[in-house]
């Protein structure tokens, strides 16, 4: 019977260390719910056009790779080399509540990660939003 208590004991330990590494730091919250609620909308084909202007113009600035695909709906920055190490992008425009929304997609290249994810998408949506001003 003891045997089978520290079994128990060690997967009941052994759940619970994984559980706990799966859970989101508060900063990182903080900037995924940032992000989702400045997601860039736009309305109207003047409007679209100048946001869509600036989402492109910040992939260019951003991305580690030069656009290969573009099209009204989509601008995709990204590397199909495996041995290439960088940050891809990839702006999407799809219809939402009566307009469109332009959201991104950073991909990371990098052995060791890309840290500043969540800040590069932070400054995209403040990029393409700033056509608000």
């Amino acid at each position: 019977m003891q045997i089978k208590s520290l079994k128990n004991l060690a997967l009941v330990t052994v759940a619970s260390g994984l559980l706990s590494t799966c859970a989101i730091p508060p900063e990182l919250q903080a900037k995924m719910d940032e992000y989702a609620r400045t997601i860039p909308t736009c309305s109207g084909n003047a409007d679209c056009q100048r946001k869509w202007s600036l989402a492109r113009a910040w992939v260019e600035a951003n991305s580690d790779f030069t656009i290969r695909g573009e099209s009204d709906t989509r601008i995709m920055a990204t590397s199909n080399i495996i041995s290439t190490s960088g940050m891809g992008v990839v702006v999407t425009r799809v219809a939402a509540n009566g307009g469109d929304q332009i959201t991104v997609d950073l991909e990371c290249f990098a052995a060791y990660g890309c840290p500043n994810i969540w800040d590069s998408k932070l400054d995209f949506n403040q990029a393409v939003n700033s056509a608000n001003n």
